[in-house]
């Protein structure tokens, strides 16, 4: 049985739109996904594009142009956001590939009922990110309505640079092995020496900013996460 490729995906937390612009110039030839972060300021202190700046976005919405270079990565956006349920379709019409939903912003049955009324609907992966100390109980209500999970590997998200938390990894190992097929992603914390006993306890996307932004070798740092992820 061939071994699954592990997918790098630079994540990109955009002051504003130029932000935004700048970080995929650096890596839209070097990786086939990015990971939006954006942040509304009431999840988490931080706020960020199209939050703290409009600019662009409604032009996005109604499809008068597309996001940054479209025709060369797929997008997914994290939605550190307090109300995930409003802000969606709006993505949706944006057009990304995969929406990251955190699970402690699902506090209604309502709220649940749309996430699942989404994935039936097919336009959109659908992502349930867990942080450190979520009720991974909470998933039961969602069984068979998402197509991934995203870790979160640091306790303050919404921050890039934060301490791994080694706790994590027993974590994904326990998720693994009662979902053996399910794609795993890893958000915070990511650096080259946990990046192999992520992988093995169960890992399949690995999500990195400041390692790979901060570098200043943005396809040397994305080349050697690669190699280390699949080696």
């Amino acid at each position: 049985m061939n071994k699954m490729k592990i997918e790098i995906i630079p994540a990109i937390m955009p002051d504003d739109f130029d932000d935004l612009v700048e970080k995929l110039n650096l890596v839209n030839h070097h990786t086939e996904w990015v990971q939006v972060d954006v942040m509304d300021g009431k999840l988490t202190r931080s706020i960020s594009w199209p939050y703290s700046d409009k600019s662009h976005f409604d032009q996005l919405i109604h499809q008068d142009e597309g996001l940054p270079h479209w025709q060369n990565v797929n997008f997914e956006v994290d939605m550190m956001i307090a109300n995930p349920v409003e802000e969606i379709p709006k993505w949706i019409e944006v057009g990304v590939s995969r929406i990251i939903v955190h699970l402690k912003t699902l506090k209604k049955e309502e709220d649940f009922d749309f996430i699942k009324k989404i994935k039936a609907e097919g336009l959109v992966e659908i992502s349930i990110a867990i942080n450190i100390g979520d009720n991974l109980d909470l998933l039961e209500k969602l069984e068979g309505y998402y197509d991934a999970v995203q870790f979160m590997g640091i306790e303050r998200i919404g921050f890039q640079g934060e301490e791994f938390q080694e706790s994590v990894l027993d974590n994904i190992a326990d998720f693994r092995n009662k979902n053996k097929e399910i794609p795993i992603s890893i958000d915070g914390g990511v650096n080259f020496d946990n990046v192999q006993d992520l992988v093995k306890a169960g890992v399949t996307r690995i999500v990195s900013g400041s390692l790979i932004f901060e570098s200043g070798d943005v396809k040397g740092t994305i080349d050697e996460l690669e190699r280390l992820a699949n080696k």
